[in-house]
């Protein structure tokens, strides 16, 4: 239950969609964002992204449950390929079904899926909130609390269970030049396909 919920942040985070859909997901081309994270989850993290986020790296350096981890998880066309460069035999590569459930729920409004999406869980449309000198949308619920800027994640607060996941924007970059390095999936690793979810 809780891998799924991990791994159902990652794909709201990331926002996987092919890039020939022509969608923007994020209001900026390009960027660099680095979070921090706190909870069952402790370290710092890296978001990549160009193509307005249809192209997304994130690397992650956090300590869970008392063991050091470290992972990237980068998206683009149909799939998500997620893997620990520690670990070369425990590659994920995934497709994601909802696709097309997001480009006929939202008719390509991003913003107005993930809306809906976190209203699913309870959450509700609150004020506004300024956040690294951003004016970000901000849903509110029981389980906590989540900051957007232009589609990027800058804040999210929750509590599921006995799972308390915190992550901040800590810098932001924007349209800036990204380095194609980071959208390159490493030969070395072994990918096991997941059915989507």
């Amino acid at each position: 239950m809780k891998a799924l919920f991990i791994l159902f942040l990652v794909c709201l985070q990331t926002e996987i969609l092919p890039q020939e859909t022509g969608l923007k997901l994020y209001g900026i081309k390009s960027g660099i964002i680095e979070y921090s994270f706190a909870g069952n989850r402790i370290g710092k993290g890296t978001l990549y992204f160009t193509d307005y986020g249809t192209k997304s790296a994130m690397f992650t350096d956090v300590v869970e449950n008392g063991e050091k981890r470290k992972g990237w998880v980068v998206t683009f066309d149909d799939y998500q390929y997620m893997w620990d460069p520690d670990r070369p035999q425990g590659g994920i590569k995934m497709k994601n079904p909802a696709m097309s459930s997001i480009n006929e729920a939202s008719k390509g409004d991003i913003e107005s899926f993930a809306e809906a999406t976190y209203s699913k869980m309870g959450f509700t449309r609150a004020p506004d909130e300024i956040f690294l000198g951003k004016s970000c949308k901000s849903m509110k619920g029981k389980m906590g609390k989540v900051l957007t800027w232009n589609g990027i994640l800058m804040l999210l607060d929750m509590k599921v269970m006995s799972s308390v996941t915190h992550q901040e924007a800590t810098s932001i970059k924007t349209d800036i030049p990204v380095d194609a390095k980071y959208f390159v999936i490493p030969k070395n690793v072994t990918f096991s396909e997941m059915p989507g979810f």
